[in-house]
């Protein structure tokens, strides 16, 4: 019995390598014979004479000796067979014994079911396999396996009349029945005898037919990283699919096609399914021709030596089948990789890696996160619940189990095997997962219920949530558990590839995501040509060491993204490798993958692991010149990295390190990537030694200086922006790029000339002014930045800049342009919007090359004239050729120099146009085509133009002629702007109708926006100047007409944007603008009969029409009209119809009257809006934009009286990725089914414990799990799972494409009920709560990728985020909607705000992403609180001037009015008003409100302009503050720069909420303040309100970092004190009023103004005093204006201006007492200048009462330090014979401490500035009273000179050792004394000792 298992397994390792490694020759039908010994003893002389012995003989062992050396040839060293008896060098099998436990893992000699198995059997696993109900859980089409094992199944589908007479026996097979292949199919030259001699090499595998292989039924491996089975669930097996034949001819020679334990079921679209094969001809010819061949192994068949071979006797059947890979896992540790498993004895030997044998020490190379090193699955907390699980069958049943959340897969098989209907032995099977498109097998000791677990958490859930309940539904979207026999699984092979099959040169192999367990054996014969090997996306991926010993010229390596823990051992043999490339994995050390081995490398690349540390060899990369860590946990830079001498890219980005110590030794470092770190300070001294640095990025750290960085001499590019620099003062000698945006800067000056500079951003500073000098410094700047700085007006030698040809200088307080920007010759863009421009030069207009002007919110009056004389300004520039033209100024204007985000470092030409050079803006769509966005950055119009705009060629039609008389003018223009631009904004500004005699020179015009200024009328014969005019913006002026004539001269009109004017009636003629594709009338007063259309406007007219809006026009009715016949309408066209217009997308009808029978069908494409502008009570206004996107993909959703409840509202905002082929399916399908969800989940709650945010939150992520759902399962599940959704006619799986499942969308939801609001939100689309004193709270997170938080998530779940801070370099949110593919990195799990609303919350704005953008919140605030009155408009002036300032993208901006519901609720239960009030508001409601328009004498500020109109000066009784700014003289003596910047924070802080609370400026004093308010209530509000905003303000650094500007907390740690500290004095009383002959404005005189100027001066820093009069009045106004049941109040006339003073008061109080207040009494004062004293009161918030407790601490304890009699200064006594006075002594004091406090600042290294020295002892004692005795004054000075005289001598030394320079400040020097004194002392060391030299020589 023995002998015959022996002889089994020797034939069977020789018919496997009959063909070639890895893929084995399938046996023939197992026969047994009568009596298997004597047919043993008849067959051994054929055998031939090749004696087995203990060691191998002659070329055996030469073969076997081999093995053992590294030296052996590729030939030898490959192939180790493994024969039972011998021991795996690494295996765990025991020779001495076979335990029970062996049955388990066996000796998979031959299969566990017999061949007598009835053939029924077989035919029902295959009916089970093609069931009819099978679903994406059936395996799919099973490929060819590239290994077959030494006995493989055959084929049991054989009848018993046609099988052989051996086959009726009931025993088992003789071992030549084995060998014996059939009678009839077995010709001479197949007989072992006629084998040629022994050869080195395997079989060609072009001399054998791919398609008779079969796979092994053994599962080789049992570690995870062995046993993937992919199989496409997809598809349904068919009986037509196993190629069986019943016919003898068919069946001759064939073999059955096993399935592999380690192999994949492939795509069916890819790859057939072949569960049997047979194929007898072409088998035959394999055969014969592999005879031919001399590629068999000489067998020893000599019996007479069976030492070594044959040992214990083994079961004939052994409990399962495949190729003997040891005994199970636990029975040996696992060893260390390098470390010997043991001598090799006798008949011990390694069998190759392609083997796929268990190989012990890298058993777990590959392994996932839920595995952990020692191969143990990390046990999950348990808290004894059981968690259900869905574990499905291969015919798509399944079995729900409910265990344990530690259970493993052993466990789960048991219970399975119970509730299954098995077709073999339990050990026979195994459980697969899926995670998206990638499998494998489960290993034993794995437990998927811990896995199921912490993907749903990834994916959202809580436990609140019950977690252990949710695994009873369908998670296949996460994950999916599948319960297969081991038999159904195989390797994935190349041969039926058509890619592969093609592929003539193997030089670059991909094998990304074909979820591969080994290297196909396709590759094996080629492997000497592979010179890259792509490995990514194969989860369990082993790669055999033979196969990269082969790779002899293998130089490149990806093994990307196979969430692997190990590198694979392989990799080391790699010897010639070059690149390799290990991201997106799970490392988290490197200590064993030796790759110190790797010599050659060149390019290493690790981002985005665990590494914390690396191996110290790291160090010894001699030809290293790329190295990218990024994206891991180091926290320390390592030394030994500084030793690569060669290295020129590094990478060290979204890290934690804190220092960059000695990386100066890299000294051929050309670029350095350390973004999202923790760099703090200044770089190191040794930096400076880079002298080969080119480029640096080191954006989003903590560094203060570049100091050192700016002495590199190679310096290139440099990106230091979001850092905390404040000053910086030097040069760079060959700097091309420099970009310090979004830093603290208040002083930015360049030393030196800078000729290489050509871009430079210094946006997001608090930069007041520049100076001169830079310009001349920079002649060759091309691209310049200024954006959100301090600057009131810019440097004359601005002109100096000829190369210029981008300018912004947005958000800045600029009054005015200098006229020197006339010799910007090569200007291209410019961009001053959010000024205070009232004027631009006439110089502007030699700007020959300006392509883009935006000049939008402003308080422009006009625009400039060109006159006859106009010529560009002269200015004395020095040569460097600047006066020429810019060789490559065009090219240069495809790059942005604005950066508000993470990243989009590269992507400088595909930004907005606010954000990019106007010359040569994109036109198509965004690169980044994945992304949700997709937006096409133009400014153009949709059909956008030709790329060569800028160069004035006549691509576009030929400059048009001027129309004028005088010629002069059109010569005189073609020099100027007038022939170059195209881009025009003039929106937001005081321009009126004369401004058309300008513009109207500008005849190559493209786009033109004058919405929002003072137009009446546009002249006639305007429009036809622009011939070329795409689109033209004229909202929100008082128009009543447009030129119908002109209309017909502007056919290449596109966008058409008239809303929020006046007008009644369109005319007829805008019909005939035939490429119209968006139009909106707005929020007009239209009323007109659309069925008049020979006179007035239709829209059947423009086909072509896209976006369609008449929102907002209440008059407007839309109805059939009787009396015009179908004759009277042209084409007998249903004018009234809108089904016309095939390309609509948007269809806006709120407020419209329509009575027409139907209105167009919404789809996913297509949105119409027929309802009112009141959501229930409350107010409701929208508007929205394409952009530039074809199709729709944006959806709002408004339901009132939800679930049919008064007090319940619905809001909601569905923003879907654009996509190319149609609209968004998926923000469709939200739209629709996320309330019938909600009401689901709010049913469900249980109250109180859980709250509507759980329902919303279980809202998003069931919605999202639908989709994803949607994506994984096929029809037949999808119509099974989600019957509810179709019957609401939603949009469902059937209908989502493949883009739609790969797409997906952001959302924001409002649920209000009562006063409750809860808002959920994920993504970028942003909610915000408006208070009506200005104030603002945003109710939502933006998810983006780069927050450190959102980070860690993403990287936990398997996914990374990108240096451009995308995640997974495809997505610019991190929470969405859908995105299938990228979950669980992608979730749905929405943030969550509850909040309760007041008395002054206003309005509830939701905005998609493009408007905060280019709005910031506090102008969204002012714009929408301008139009409070009409919401409608409010969300389209904030639409309109996202696309004024450069929005190109989709909008949708939805508004919500909330300030009636608290009257709504205090009204509940009065009776009805008889007040007129609501019939006016249904008046407002159907004509539009009178809107205020901006006086021309108004404020020359643009954002006091946004804001209400200044209140009349008040008059009589009124209240008056003065305010002053403490230490405000020492902080500008101090920091003159940061304060410029401080002022101007402090000025509009005060001046914006006087505009909001209604007080009126009467002048100011340096940086003191008088106001006057007409009430107590908003005087005292108005402070209040100061003082918390001055808190939050935008102070410099330096300002914050000084002891007059730090902050400070309270004991809760509230702060109480931060920035500028301002004094504030009330007093109220009856002054006296005059107007200033000057200024025009009135001023106040006389005692009761004395009073409160004398009562500010008592208050500190912080506090507002008050005096007793102001307290009587509010009191007063409390008890007067208490709030009373007004309900019966009819109202009068005599009354009204009362009420209205009085609402005012009562809204104060309100506020007021909503935020509270504390009073004290500070007692009687006498004041300066005043005969009688006042009692004085100080009056604090509540936000600020720790204020008032901190400054009373202060105030005791100065108390009782101080003598019974203050307030007298010492004097000298009497008899004194001192000529000093004593006030000499306290400056000599003040002197020592100021000098003591600058010793010990120095003593501090990293000290940034000079603390104030303290003084307070000083002041008590020279103002403790009384008399000074000569002898106390004589010995004080003594200590005084005694105290300076030891200062300066510190500082003498201190010089003598450092050198204090000139022009560098002289805390840098700073150091302990310490050091000081030891470099003293080693210099008079080396002192010595050179004398002690020079006297030895001397005497010599």
């Amino acid at each position: 019995m023995a002998l015959q298992f022996s002889w089994l397994a020797v034939l069977g390792v020789v018919e496997s390598y009959c063909t070639k490694p890895r893929e084995y020759c399938a046996f023939p039908k197992r026969q047994k014979p009568p009596n298997a010994n004597k047919l043993l003893r008849q067959d051994i002389p054929q055998l031939g004479d090749a004696p087995i012995r203990q060691a191998p003989a002659g070329a055996d062992r030469q073969r076997f000796e081999n093995d053992h050396h590294p030296s052996a040839s590729a030939h030898h060293h490959h192939h180790r067979f493994h024969f039972p008896g011998h021991r795996h060098t690494r295996s765990k099998e025991e020779n001495s014994k076979a335990s029970a436990r062996d049955h388990h893992y066996g000796q998979p000699t031959r299969p566990s079911t017999s061949r007598e198995e009835s053939p029924a059997g077989h035919r029902r696993l295959k009916d089970q396999i093609s069931s009819p109900m099978a679903s994406r859980t059936t395996l799919g089409v099973q490929p060819t396996s590239p290994v077959q094992s030494a006995n493989s199944t055959m084929n049991r589908d054989t009848q018993p009349e046609q099988r052989s007479p051996a086959d009726s026996s009931t025993g088992k097979r003789s071992l030549f029945d084995k060998i014996r292949r059939h009678k009839n199919d077995r010709s001479p030259a197949d007989s072992l005898k006629s084998l040629p001699g022994s050869t080195k090499s395997l079989q060609d595998p072009s001399l054998r037919s791919g398609k008779v292989t079969a796979t092994d039924s053994s599962p080789l491996k049992r570690s995870r990283d062995g046993s993937i089975a992919t199989f496409d669930s997809g598809s349904t097996a068919k009986a037509s699919d196993y190629a069986q034949s019943d016919s003898p001819s068919q069946r001759k020679d064939s073999s059955v096609k096993h399935f592999h334990s380690h192999g994949k079921f492939p795509k069916p679209l890819r790859r057939g399914f072949s569960y049997e094969t047979s194929a007898s001809k072409e088998a035959d010819k394999a055969r014969n021709a592999s005879v031919a061949n001399e590629s068999y192994w000489n067998l020893d068949t000599d019996l007479s030596h069976m030492e070594g071979i044959v040992s214990n006797p083994t079961p004939l059947t052994p409990p399962t089948s495949g190729i003997f890979v040891g005994g199970p896992i636990e029975e040996e540790p696992r060893k260390e990789s390098g470390e010997k498993t043991g001598s090799l004895g006798p008949g011990a030997w390694d069998a190759p890696d392609s083997w796929a044998v268990k190989k012990v020490g890298d058993e777990n190379m590959g392994r996932l996160g839920e595995i952990d090193e020692d191969g143990i699955p990390a046990k999950a907390e348990d808290h004894g619940t059981p968690h259900c699980v869905r574990v499905f069958r291969v015919d798509s049943t399944f079995a729900t189990l409910s265990a344990g959340v530690n259970t493993t897969v052993s466990e789960i098989l048991q219970i399975l095997g119970k509730k299954s209907f098995l077709q073999d032995e339990l050990n026979n099977y195994q459980i697969i997962m899926r995670k998206h498109d990638l499998q494998r097998h489960l290993a034993p000791g794995e437990r998927p219920i811990a896995i199921q677990k912490r993907l749903l958490e990834q994916a959202g859930y809580l436990d609140i949530d019950h977690i252990e309940e949710i695994g009873r539904e369908d998670n296949g979207y996460l994950c999916r558990f599948t319960f297969v026999p081991t038999k159904l699984s195989g390797f994935y092979s190349l041969e039926k590839d058509p890619g592969f099959v093609k592929v003539q040169k193997f030089s670059h192999i991909d094998l990304q995501g074909r979820n591969l367990v080994t290297i196909p054996i396709v590759l094996y014969k080629r492997a000497a040509e592979i010179i890259s090997l792509n490995l990514s996306r194969n989860l369990s991926l082993d790669v055999p060491k033979d196969f990269i010993q082969s790779c002899i010229n293998l130089r490149e390596i990806r093994y990307i993204s196979n969430e692997a823990w190990h590198l694979p051992p392989s990799f080391s043999l790699a010897t010639r490798l070059t690149v390799l490339d290990v991201s997106n994995n799970r490392l988290e050390q490197l200590e064993h993958a030796d790759l110190d081995k790797l010599q050659s490398l060149v390019s290493i690349k690790m981002s985005n692991n665990k590494l914390r540390q690396l191996p110290s060899y790291f160090g010894q990369y001699k030809s290293l010149r790329s190295l990218n860590l990024s994206s891991n946990y180091l926290e320390t830079f390592p030394d030994f990295l500084c030793d690569l001498k060669s290295l020129v890219d590094l990478d060290i980005s979204f890290n934690s390190i804190k220092a960059l110590p000695k990386i100066g030794q890299l000294s051929t470092l050309e670029r350095l990537w350390a973004t999202n770190n923790l760099l703090s300070g200044s770089f190191p001294d040794s930096f400076k030694a880079l002298g080969n640095l080119k480029e640096i990025d080191v954006r989003f750290n903590s560094i203060t200086s570049i100091d050192i960085i700016s002495q590199l001499p190679r310096l290139e590019q440099l990106m230091v922006g979001h850092n905390t620099i404040w000053i910086f003062e030097g040069s760079f000698q060959m700097i091309r790029i420099l970009h310090v945006d979004h830093n603290p800067i208040t002083r930015f000056n360049l030393t030196s000339p800078m000729p290489t500079l050509s871009s430079l951003n210094i946006a997001s500073a608090k930069i007041a002014q520049l100076d001169d000098s830079l310009f001349e410094k920079t002649p060759n700047l091309t691209k310049l930045n200024l954006d959100k700085n301090h600057f009131v007006n810019l440097s004359n030698q601005i002109g100096k800049l000829r190369k210029l040809e981008y300018l912004s200088a947005a958000k800045n307080p600029l009054s005015s342009l200098p006229a020197t920007i006339g010799c910007l010759q090569e200007l291209r863009f410019l961009d001053v919007r959010e000024c205070n421009l009232k004027r631009l030069p006439v110089e502007i207009w030699c700007c020959s090359k300006l392509d883009t002007l935006n000049v939008s919110s402003n308080v422009l009056e006009s625009f400039p004239m060109p006159t006859s004389t106009l010529q560009p300004p002269q200015m004395d520039v020095q040569g460097n050729g600047i006066n020429g033209s810019s060789a490559g100024s065009a090219s240069a204007l495809s790059t942005s120099p604005t950066y508000e985000e993470l990243g989009k470092l590269e992507d400088f030409g595909h930004r907005r146009p606010s954000q990019a050079s106007a010359g040569l803006l994109s036109v198509g769509s965004s690169p980044a085509g994945s992304t949700r966005k997709g937006s096409i950055v133009s400014i153009y119009g949709p059909g956008g133009r030709k790329a060569s705009v800028i160069s004035r060629t006549p691509t576009e039609g030929p400059i048009t002629p001027m129309l004028r008389k005088d010629s002069n003018i059109s010569q005189r223009l073609t020099t100027t702007f007038g022939g170059s631009l195209r881009h025009l904004y003039l929106a937001d500004n005081r321009l009126n109708d004369d401004v058309f005699d300008q513009i109207t020179l500008l005849p190559e015009l493209r786009t033109l926006n004058l919405s929002y200024n003072e137009l009446y009328d546009i002249p006639q014969r305007s429009f036809r100047r622009w011939q070329h005019l795409h689109e033209l913006y004229l909202s929100g002026n008082e128009l009543t007409s447009l030129p119908s004539d002109d209309l017909e001269e502007i056919s290449s009109l596109k966008v058409l944007h008239i809303n929020g004017n006046k007008f009644q009636v369109l005319p007829a003629e805008l019909g005939k603008v035939q490429k119209l594709t968006v139009l909106d009338v707005g929020s007009n007063s239209l009323k007109y009969n659309v069925w008049n259309w020979p006179y007035d406007w239709n829209w059947n007219w423009n086909r072509n029409l896209k976006y369609l809006n008449f929102s907002g026009n209440k008059r407007l009715e839309i109805k059939p009209n009787s009396s015009f016949s179908t004759n009277g309408s042209r084409d007998g066209t249903d004018l009234t119809n809108f089904t016309s217009l095939h390309h609509l997308r948007v269809l806006g009808l709120m407020d419209v009257t329509l009575t027409i029978p139907s209105v167009p069908e919404q789809t996913e494409d297509r949105r119409v809006r027929t309802s009112g502008s009141l959501a229930g009570s409350m107010t409701y206004g929208m508007a929205d934009s394409l952009g530039r996107h074809e199709h729709l993909s944006t959806i709002d959703m408004v339901i009132p009286k939800f679930r049919g409840h008064e007090t319940e509202s619905l809001l909601g905002m569905f923003d879907g990725q654009a996509l190319s082929s149609g609209g968004s399916k998926i923000a469709k399908y939200l739209h629709e089914n996320f309330s019938y969800h909600f009401i689901e989940e709010l049913s469900r709650l249980k109250a109180p414990a859980e709250t509507p945010g759980d329902a919303l939150r279980r809202t998003f992520l069931a919605l999202n799990k639908d989709l994803a759902t949607t994506a994984s399962q096929s029809l037949d599940e999808k119509e099974h799972r989600i019957p509810q959704l179709t019957h609401r006619g939603s949009i469902t799986g059937q209908t989502l494409s493949a883009d739609d499942l790969n797409s997906g969308g952001v959302a924001t939801v409002l649920y209000l009920d009562n006063m409750e609001l809860f808002v959920a939100n994920v993504g970028d689309a942003q909610a915000m709560l408006m208070h009506s004193d200005g104030g603002y709270k945003i109710l939502t997170q933006q998810h983006y990728p780069a927050e450190r938080r959102e980070r860690q998530r993403i990287r936990e779940a398997g996914g990374y985020v990108s240096r451009h801070g995308k995640l997974n370099d495809v997505l610019e949110v991190s929470r969405a909607f859908g995105y299938i593919q990228m979950m669980p990195a992608v979730m749905a799990a929405p943030h969550i705000t509850q909040t309760p609303l007041k008395e002054q919350d206003e309005m509830i704005l939701i905005a998609s992403r493009e408007l905060w953008e280019f709005l910031t919140p506090d102008v969204v605030v002012d714009v929408a609180r301008s139009e409070r009155g009409d919401l409608m408009r409010a969300a389209q002036k904030l639409r309109d001037l996202a696309m004024a300032f450069g929005a190109t993208g989709k909008i949708m901006v939805m508004m919500i009015g909330v300030s009636d519901l608290k009257k709504r609720e205090r009204n509940r239960y009065r009776g009805q008003s008889l007040s007129m009030g609501p019939s006016q508001m249904q008046d407002d409601q159907i004509f539009p409100s009178k809107r205020g328009k901006r006086p021309r004498d108004g404020p020359d500020d643009s954002t006091l302009a946004r804001l209400d109109q200044e209140v009349e000066a008040p008059t009589g009784e009124i209240a008056i503050i003065f305010t002053d700014i403490k230490n405000s003289t020492l902080l500008w003596e101090t920091y003159p720069e940061p304060m410029r910047s401080a002022i101007k924070i402090h000025n509009a802080v005060m001046r914006r909420q006087l505009r909001i609370i209604g007080g009126y400026e009467v002048k100011t004093e340096g940086d003191a303040f008088m106001v006057s308010f007409p009430t107590a209530t908003s005087a005292l509000l108005w402070c209040f309100s100061v003082q918390s905003h001055l808190l939050a303000a935008p102070w410099p650094s330096e300002i914050l970092n000084s002891i007059h500007g730090q902050d400070v907390l309270d004991s809760d740690d509230n702060l109480i004190f931060r920035g500028l500290s301002v004094r504030m004095g009330i007093h109220w009383g009856d002054p006296v009023c005059e107007p200033d002959p000057v200024t025009r404005r009135m001023d106040y005189f006389g005692p009761m103004v004395n009073r409160a100027a004398r009562i500010s001066a008592i208050a500190d820093g912080g506090q507002i005093t008050v005096s007793s009069d102001f307290i009587a009045e509010i009191h007063r106004t409390l008890e007067t204006y208490a709030e009373t049941d007004r309900s019966g109040s009819t109202g009068s006339e005599e009354t009204l201006n009362d009420d209205v003073m009085a609402q005012a008061i009562r809204r104060e109080l309100r506020s007021l007492s909503s935020q509270g207040f504390e009073v004290k009494d500070l007692g009687e004062r006498k004041l300066k200048g005043l005969e009688n004293p006042e009692f004085i009161y100080l009056m604090y918030p509540h936000s600020l009462a720790g204020r008032l407790v901190a400054q009373q601490q202060r105030a005791e304890a100065e108390a009782a330090a101080a003598p019974p009699d203050p307030g007298n200064p010492a004097s000298l006594e009497r008899n004194s014979q001192l000529t000093i006075q004593p006030q000499n002594v306290w400056d000599l004091w003040n002197v020592s401490l100021r000098l003591e406090m600058l010793c010990s600042t120095l003593e501090s290294p990293g000290s940034s500035s000079l603390k104030p020295p303290e003084t307070a002892l000083m002041e008590r004692m020279k103002n403790r009273g009384g008399e000074v005795t000569d002898r106390f004054l004589i010995n004080f000075v003594e200590h005084q000179v005694s105290r300076i005289e030891t200062c300066i001598t510190t500082l003498a030394m201190r010089n003598l050792v450092r050198p204090f320079s000139a022009g560098h400040n002289i805390l840098e020097q700073a150091c302990p004394m310490g050091d000081i004194l030891e470099e003293i002392s080693a210099q008079l060391a080396e002192l010595k000792a050179l004398k002690g030299n020079g006297s030895t020589t001397g005497l010599a």
